[in-house]
């Protein structure tokens, strides 16, 4: 299922110094089936049509990602949340975080005419160094690496260092 695009605009770009910004919640399930949730900024996703990229710095979320390969991704557009169903396709560890690359295998639309403001948060100006931003863009780079030679060479099963 490709990322509708309101969603992939909604989460691109970087958060900025003294704005509020949408904190994205990523559920995932625990071993013993409860639900964890990991909170997430801009700066920590991006998509494109494709996929959802994540760079995942919480022992639990990395741990339940690991294990169950699926998670929810709450995006809200316009004021509509939108839940996106992720299945691990690929990962890269660095520096105290997991990259995940996911596959979007459904989008639901929340829309019942109700309008939902997003969790915010204040932007401070150290957000960049204790999200260690630039850690994430690399992972980001890797995982990118990782999409294009998936698509030239389609995969077979999904695998925890690639397709």
């Amino acid at each position: 299922m490709l990322v509708p695009s309101e969603i992939i605009s909604v989460i691109e770009g970087r958060p900025v110094a003294g704005t509020l910004d949408q904190a994205f919640v990523l559920l995932t399930v625990d071993a013993e089936g409860v639900p964890d949730v990991c909170l997430l900024s801009r700066a920590e996703i991006e998509s494109d049509d494709r996929e959802v990229r994540m760079v995942i710095a919480s022992r639990k979320a990395r741990s339940n990602l690991g294990r169950s390969v699926r998670g929810t991704l709450i995006v809200v557009v316009n004021g509509v949340p939108n839940y996106l169903a992720l299945v691990r396709r690929a990962t890269v560890e660095g520096r105290g975080a997991l990259g995940v690359a996911a596959t979007v295998t459904r989008v639901i639309r929340d829309d019942i005419g109700v309008e939902l403001h997003p969790m915010t948060f204040r932007v401070d100006e150290q957000l960049e160094v204790v999200e260690r931003w630039e850690h994430s863009e690399a992972l980001f780079e890797e995982l990118r690496r990782l999409a294009d030679k998936c698509i030239a060479t389609p995969p077979k099963a999904p695998d925890r260092q690639g397709c």
